[in-house]
């Protein structure tokens, strides 16, 4: 015969409990019971409440028209010594496809995304390549593999070749 044990605890102060979880200081916080998501203060609750109420589930917030998004916390970034950019292209082709069945979960693919070019820039050190621009003359090249061939090649770079001896 197995026997449980069960254990019920009475919290009187859900704050306080939750505090201790989701602070490093264990100030007093304000929980939404509806939403068990904690606020600093009773005012962030309430805007926090009204936005729920009369919105979808998600709030947002878009940066105004014609203000400019930069990147300011440099001391957060990494060097590195080398970056490589590189865009494909590619023509779309429809898919034919049966119908899914309307009882499972499904992806619908209707286009095939064939790559027909790239062009790539390699960056190293303070050094850097000439865009390598390629574009597919036949169908049966693939430029996939061409792009990996030319990663090949600029791995021969000097810089490459001072990181390796480091």
């Amino acid at each position: 015969m197995l026997l449980e044990n069960k254990h019920y605890c009475l919290v009187k102060n859900l704050s306080r409990l939750m505090s201790m979880q989701t602070s490093k200081h264990h100030g007093e916080i304000v929980i939404s019971r509806r939403f068990l998501n904690h606020f600093p203060n009773e005012k962030a609750l309430e805007n926090h409440e009204k936005n729920c109420q009369n919105h979808n589930a998600i709030s947002i917030v878009l940066p105004e028209k014609g203000s400019i998004l930069e990147f300011k916390k440099h001391k957060h970034s990494m060097r590195v010594p080398i970056v490589v950019y590189a865009d494909f292209e590619s023509f779309t082709k429809p898919i034919d496809s049966c119908q899914p069945d309307p009882d499972r979960s499904f992806t619908k693919a209707y286009q095939k995304h064939e790559p027909s070019g790239f062009c790539s820039h390699v960056k190293c050190l303070d050094k850097s390549s000439e865009p390598i621009l390629f574009t597919k003359t036949r169908e049966e090249e693939n430029v996939a593999d061409i792009f990996v061939d030319m990663l090949d090649i600029t791995e021969k770079f000097s810089c490459w070749v001072k990181l390796r001896r480091i």
